[in-house]
């Protein structure tokens, strides 16, 4: 459980010498309240990214997310925290918080896999997106108070949860293209560290695509994968490690569209009424979406021996399809 300075927090450990005496004095300052925060004279862009990194590697740094900074002649270099609420709160929303916490704690027996999933699955069925932008929406309080926040705060959620269980992990920041609309944005989401390897967690777009069935399409990602619709810009840790995502772990990856009328005939078989399946081979395939749909309604036909109403959703930067029949 994280609570004050800690030499080993990522971010921290990517900066220079100079860089971290301020991530320090300012930290400090941030936890005390402190109106005016005197640190030795850098550029501005670079006491911006260590401001950055305090709110990336302490999620419970939630009083302030911006800061106005002034020289003077003869004197350091000024950051005046703007303070988002009063200070006697900061004690009362931090207790909010790390009580909130304990409801993870019966997953605290758990393999660092298996808490991984539980934080997800807690997640994708107990909050939502903040579309309204609220006061909290970027701080785990949007989600410690009403249950809901914008992929900031849930990314720091994660972080904090995951490191209440005792599994390490970090808030990446950069842009997304948005499964949901295709629209390209600022974006925050994980990366967790397993049994060695570090693989990308993105809670926010599962969450989106998430209705009655829950969705892992960003559950434990390559970096070449995550690159499909994500763009990294915050100093992270490469992800090289392939096949441990969530749907090649659960035999859900079908080769490519050659292979799609076997696995769909033998999903039906079985009874399944809804298939989620990610094709590892058709990037750049224009008509996949198409062909898809052909071949799950002759499938139908041949085996069920029926007409059905096929509704499909389809991630198209992940290759990842959900067939509902009806």
């Amino acid at each position: 459980m994280r609570g004050g300075f800690l030499p080993n927090a990522y971010y921290y450990t990517r900066l220079s010498t100079e860089q971290k005496a301020i991530y320090k004095t300012v930290l400090a300052g941030l936890e005390a309240y402190a109106e005016e925060i005197d640190v030795i004279p850098i550029a501005s862009d670079e006491i911006s990214l260590v401001f950055i990194y305090i709110t990336l590697d302490n999620p419970l740094i939630f009083q302030a997310d911006s800061f106005t900074q002034a020289s003077y002649p003869g004197r350091k270099c000024v950051i005046r925290p703007n303070y988002k609420f009063p200070q006697d709160l900061v004690k009362d929303y931090e207790e909010k918080v790390i009580a909130y916490l304990k409801i993870f704690d019966t997953a605290k027996s758990m393999s660092d896999a298996d808490k991984e999933i539980y934080v997800h699955d807690y997640c994708l069925k107990n909050f939502t997106y903040d579309r309204n932008r609220g006061e909290h929406a970027n701080s785990v309080l949007g989600l410690v108070l009403y249950g809901t926040a914008v992929c900031e705060g849930i990314a720091k959620f994660v972080n904090l949860a995951l490191d209440y269980l005792g599994v390490k992990c970090l808030v990446v920041t950069g842009d997304g293209i948005n499964p949901a609309n295709g629209t390209t944005e600022g974006h925050a989401w994980n990366i967790i560290k397993l049994d060695g390897k570090t693989y990308h967690l993105d809670v926010t777009f599962d969450l989106g695509l998430s209705g009655n069935t829950l969705r892992y399409d960003y559950f434990n990602l390559s970096d070449d994968d995550i690159k499909k619709d994500h763009i990294i810009k915050s100093d992270a840790p490469e992800c090289t490690t392939v096949g441990k995502d969530y749907y090649s772990l659960n035999a859900q990856v079908v080769g490519g569209p050659k292979n799609l009328k076997s696995y769909i005939d033998n999903s039906l078989k079985q009874g399944k009424k809804k298939i989620i399946f990610k094709i590892s081979k058709a990037h750049g395939i224009d008509d996949i979406s198409d062909r898809v749909m052909q071949i799950a309604s002759k499938s139908f036909v041949r085996i069920i021996r029926g007409y059905s109403t096929i509704e499909m959703s389809f991630n198209k930067g992940q290759m990842v399809f959900e067939l509902t029949f009806r």
